[in-house]
């Protein structure tokens, strides 16, 4: 399956940003993968921005550095698309179930 470049690009900047506050946290590579429960080779593939480390262990590594709910924004839809339909198809039937009345001439 081939990656569209922007997303190598934001793992890539993603990868960069866990090593910054990997180091700034003052931990290695294997302190912190001992603390995610993942290897040092796995941490290391994270800071790479290796696209095929799951979601699950950048959840794990965001909750050791006390920043899961950052992850809300990215869950955030402005409007559930469902919500939207559901109105939009009792629209339809509301104007269906009137009736129009034309006055006798």
């Amino acid at each position: 399956m081939k990656i569209n470049p922007e997303v190598i690009s934001f793992c890539q900047e993603l990868g960069l940003r866990l090593r910054k506050a990997r180091i700034f946290k003052n931990k290695t590579q294997k302190e912190l993968g001992v603390m995610v429960g993942v290897s040092a080779k796995v941490i290391g593939r994270m800071e790479q921005g290796d696209t095929s480390v799951s979601l699950g262990k950048w959840l794990n590594v965001s909750e050791i550095f006390g920043l899961l709910n950052t992850w809300q924004v990215v869950l955030e839809i402005e409007e559930d698309p469902f919500a939207q339909y559901d109105r939009e198809q009792k629209k339809r039937i509301d104007l269906q179930k009137k009736r129009v009345r034309h006055k006798k001439k």
